[in-house]
């Protein structure tokens, strides 16, 4: 139950911040807002693990490269977003983006990418990814 609700809020939170960033970046420009966005975010991580006295952070040396530049997807997450939300409006924005999320997600399930672990991938998966699909063709409709 706790991930549905950890689920759900990042959906929310994640629209806000669409939002709020393609708001900004009509003030001070496209980087600049990704650059301010993942500036405030690590000075909140940053207040939290100190909050929480959380001493993990000495093992990043443990973390691959590949893992620990996740803050560089970040960026072009940021920018994306915002470029389309300029484009298209929130609402088809977000339906696309969560495709490409879920299209992404089956393939590192049915692949293992990232050190996942492998799962099936079935007709109910595909035909859920379809209705997504339709639910957004209907939305821009």
């Amino acid at each position: 139950m706790k991930g549905i609700f950890f689920a759900l809020a990042g959906g929310f939170f994640l629209t806000f911040q669409s939002v709020a960033n393609a708001t900004i970046s009509d003030s001070i420009g496209t980087w600049q807002a990704a650059t301010l966005t993942q500036f405030t975010g690590f000075v909140l991580a940053i207040l939290i693990v100190i909050v929480l006295r959380d001493r993990s952070y000495w093992n990043l040396k443990n973390v691959p490269l590949l893992y620990a530049s996740g803050g560089l997807l970040a960026a072009i997450v940021l920018y994306t977003n915002m470029t389309a939300v300029h484009r298209m409006g929130v609402t088809l924005t977000i339906g696309i983006f969560l495709i490409a999320q879920l299209l992404t997600a089956v393939l590192v399930d049915a692949k293992g990418w990232f050190d996942m672990v492998k799962q099936r991938i079935g007709v109910t998966q595909i035909a859920g990814l379809l209705l997504m699909i339709v639910g957004v063709v209907v939305l821009k409709w």
